[in-house]
C-alpha cells in the first residue's frame, strides 16, 4: 500500500459511503471468514469426540455389552457399523480441516495487508484452539491450540478403536460376521485417515505459522507420544473390565467345575456369572408357539435343557470379556476325560468339538447363533430347523426382539 492510499483510507471518513469498496477491506473480511469457517470445523470435530465417548460408555453397559447392539430406546443401533461411521467422519473433518487451513493459507498469502494489521484480526477473531498462536512451537506447552488439537483427536481414535475392538470382541458383530480379515480393515482404515490428517493439515498449518510469525512450525515427538499415551489409555479405559477378567487359572480358564443353569444362555461356574458365546437363547419368561400354535414355556424349557447338560459332568471355560466384576462372556464345553483342553476360543468352537455348549443349546434348538457363532454353529441350527426341533416345532420371535418388547 502506498502513500497515497493510506493517506486516502485515512481521510475518509468512518461509515462513508463513497461508492467505491477498498481492496484491502476485501482481504481483511477474507481472512475473517476464513479463521470463522475454520473455528466451525474445530467445533464439529469437537461434537464428534463427544459422540465417540458416548457411543463407546453405551457399549460398555451391562445391557448393551453382550450383544450386537447398542440399544436406544426402541432403536438398535449394530455396533459393527460404529467403527465405519467413526472412520468416516474422521476422514471428511479432516479433509473439511485441511481445506479451511488451505484456505485461511491462500488469503494470507494474497493479502497486501500490513502484519500489524494481520495479527490484529487474529487477535480480534482468534480460531477456536488460538492454533496459530506462536506459543504453538513450544512442544511441550500443555495449553497451546496444537495440543488441545491433538488431545481432542486422540480421545477420539481411542475410543474409535474401542467401539471397534467392541464389535469384534463381543458377541460378533452382524455386519459381515466381523471377523478378524475385518478388524484388520478397520484399523488398516484408520492408520490411513490419520497418514491423511498429517497431511492434509500438516502443511497448511505450518505455512500459516510461517506467515505470521516467521519461523517453522513441527509437532515434534513429544506429541506423537503424548497422543499415543492418550489412545491407549482411553482404549484401557473403555475395555477395564475386559482387562480385569475373572481368569483364575494360569492357562487363562475357568474350571473344569460343576455349573448350575441361570437361565437359557448363562451358567454360574465357580461363583462367576458365565454367559455363552455366539448364541442367543430364549428368554425365561418368553413363551412361544407349538405347532398347533398353542403356547408354551419355551424359555423355561432353555434353561432346563441347559441344566441338564450340566449335570452330564464338569464344564470348562474360557473367558473372552468381562460384563462386570461377576460376569463374563465365554466359550464353554463339557469336559471330557482324556481329552487335553482347548487353548483358544476357537479351538472351543471347532467342529471337532461337540461338547461345546452353545453348539449343543443351538442343536437342541433352544438358541439361535448370532455374529462369529454363526460361522461355527450355523450348521448346528440349519439342522434343528430342518427337523423342526425345539423352538423350530412352530413359532417364536427371536430374542432380541422379544427383549425390545
Amino acid at each position: 500500500m502506498n502513500e497515497a492510499e493510506s493517506q486516502e483510507i485515512a481521510e475518509t471518513p468512518a461509515g462513508a459511503d463513497n461508492g467505491q469498496i477498498s481492496p484491502l477491506s476485501i482481504q481483511a473480511a477474507a481472512l475473517v471468514r476464513s479463521i470463522e469457517s475454520l473455528s466451525s470445523v474445530f467445533w464439529i470435530g469437537f461434537g464428534g469426540t463427544f459422540l465417540s465417548m458416548l457411543f463407546a460408555g453405551l457399549s460398555q453397559l451391562e445391557a448393551n455389552a453382550a450383544t450386537d447392539y447398542i440399544y436406544l430406546g426402541e432403536y438398535q443401533v449394530p455396533k459393527s457399523i460404529l467403527p465405519l461411521i467413526s472412520v468416516g467422519f474422521a476422514g471428511f473433518t479432516f479433509w473439511l480441516t485441511g481445506n479451511r487451513m488451505n484456505m485461511l493459507s491462500e488469503a494470507l498469502r494474497r493479502s497486501h495487508l500490513p502484519g500489524t494489521t494481520v495479527h490484529e484480526i487474529f487477535r480480534l477473531n482468534p480460531p477456536v484452539l488460538n492454533i496459530f498462536d506462536a506459543d504453538n512451537a513450544v512442544p511441550w506447552k500443555p495449553t497451546t491450540g496444537i495440543n488441545v488439537f491433538i488431545i481432542n483427536w486422540s480421545i477420539f481414535f481411542g475410543n474409535s478403536l474401542a467401539l471397534t475392538w467392541s464389535s469384534a470382541l463381543q458377541q460378533g458383530a452382524s455386519f459381515g460376521n466381523f471377523d478378524v480379515a475385518l478388524l484388520v480393515l478397520y484399523l488398516a482404515l484408520t492408520v490411513l485417515v490419520l497418514t491423511y490428517a498429517s497431511r492434509a493439515t500438516g502443511p497448511p498449518l505450518a505455512r500459516i505459522h510461517r506467515t505470521l510469525h516467521g519461523q517453522s512450525l513441527r509437532v515434534g515427538w513429544p506429541r506423537y507420544l503424548i497422543a499415543g499415551g492418550i489412545v491407549a489409555t482411553v482404549f484401557i479405559i473403555n475395555h477395564w473390565n475386559q482387562v480385569r477378567a475373572p481368569m483364575e487359572q494360569s492357562d487363562n480358564l475357568i474350571g473344569p467345575a460343576i455349573g448350575n443353569a441361570i437361565d437359557g444362555e448363562t451358567l454360574l461356574l465357580r461363583g462367576v456369572e458365565v454367559q455363552l458365546f455366539g448364541m442367543d437363547a430364549v428368554e425365561v419368561n418368553q413363551v412361544c408357539q407349538d405347532a398347533e400354535g398353542a403356547d408354551y414355556p419355551c424359555g423355561r424349557r432353555a434353561t432346563y435343557a441347559l441344566q441338564t447338560l450340566l449335570r452330564q459332568g464338569a464344564v470348562v471355560c474360557f473367558p473372552l470379556f468381562a460384563v462386570n466384576e461377576n460376569r463374563v462372556v465365554a466359550v464353554c464345553e463339557l469336559a471330557e476325560d482324556g481329552r487335553g483342553m482347548p487353548s483358544s476360543p476357537i479351538d472351543f468352537m471347532r467342529e471337532g468339538r461337540k461338547r461345546n455348549l452353545s453348539r449343543l443349546m443351538i442343536a437342541q434348538g433352544h438358541a439361535l447363533s448370532i455374529g462369529i457363532g454363526s460361522e461355527y454353529f450355523g450348521s448346528d441350527q440349519n439342522e434343528a430347523q430342518r427337523q423342526g426341533i425345539g423352538i423350530w416345532q412352530g413359532s417364536f420371535q427371536p430374542p432380541s426382539a422379544w427383549r425390545r418388547r
